[in-house]
This record gives C-alpha cells, sequence and structure tokens, in this order.
C-alpha cells in the first residue's frame, strides 16, 4: 500500500472583498466536509450571487465547483496577510496532502474577477507517493483568467512534447 499526495502551495494579492469571499468558501467547505447541517448556516448575499442557490439547496452552487459535491474540499488551508498595501491581500494556498486544482481555479475565477481583469492567477502543484512506484509522481499548473481557465498536468505535457507536439 502507498499513499498518494496533491500537494501545492502558492499566493496572490487581491482585492479585501474578494479575500472575504475565498474565506467564506473556505469555511463552508470544512463545514459540509465535517457534516454540519448546512441549513444552520446563511451564506452572504455576495457568496448566493457568485454560487446559487436551488430551491432545496442552499449550496447547491457552490457544490458544483467540485468534482464530488458529496465532498467539497479544496484539500487546502486559506491564510492570509495584508501587511504591504491596505487595498489589497496577499491570499495564501497550502496543501501537503490532497489539494484539488480545479475546485481552486473555479473559486478563484468566481471570487476574484475584479483582480483577474488585471491579470491572471496561476499556480502549480505536484503529486508524490510515499513509495516509489512507476506512473505515480506527477503534478500540473493553472492559469486562471477571467474569462477561461486552463489546466494541465505533467503527463498531458509531458505525452505531447514526446509525440512531436511541444516545441
Amino acid at each position: 500500500m502507498a499513499d498518494t499526495y496533491i500537494q501545492g502551495c502558492f499566493a496572490f494579492s487581491c482585492l479585501p472583498a474578494e479575500m472575504a469571499l475565498l474565506e467564506e468558501a473556505f469555511q463552508a467547505s470544512y463545514g459540509l466536509g465535517e457534516g454540519y447541517n448546512p441549513d444552520s448556516v446563511n451564506p452572504s448575499p455576495e457568496f448566493l450571487a457568485l454560487f446559487p442557490a436551488t430551491e432545496h439547496d442552499r449550496w447547491a452552487g457552490f457544490r458544483d465547483i467540485f468534482s464530488d459535491r458529496d465532498f467539497p474540499s479544496f484539500g487546502a488551508v486559506l491564510t492570509g496577510s495584508n501587511l504591504a498595501d491596505p487595498l489589497m491581500v496577499d491570499a495564501i494556498v497550502t496543501s501537503e496532502i490532497a489539494l484539488d486544482p480545479e475546485a481552486i481555479a473555479k473559486l478563484i475565477q468566481r471570487c476574484c474577477a475584479a483582480t483577474l481583469l488585471t491579470g491572471p492567477i496561476g499556480f502549480e502543484w505536484s503529486v508524490t507517493c510515499s513509495r516509489m512506484r512507476v506512473g505515480e509522481f506527477s503534478g500540473g499548473w493553472c492559469a486562471i483568467f477571467h474569462e477561461r481557465i486552463e489546466i494541465e498536468t505533467t503527463g498531458e505535457a509531458l505525452a505531447a512534447s514526446l509525440s512531436g507536439g511541444v516545441l
């Protein structure tokens, strides 16, 4: 038996209001993952504008950004500070075990729309294994733009290069 880890650590600057939305999303993820009663927490109007509720599930729009709606976890921790500029916040995302790059990218794209109008946000991740096993080590990258998300694994890049698709 071996354990696989998806790890990452990256930072980006965003507006304080955007950081508040990111924090609300991470708190919702923690709570929903812990199984608390989702009806006991009221999302902010700003949050609901980005992640619309349905008649039967106020968290439906939020759950939609995850590949498994029943397990809404980013697999990461969000911290931040505004030491350099009180008008901007440094958001720091870290993960040692189970980063979900696609869900993180979708979250940033929705919550940081104003920041993304000034330029893209990107990050990388690694996949490691507790044992030396062929094919268990890789990684990837993600570029988040206002209108799209580009995401690729090192395996995809390697396969393209081996087939002559990358110069």
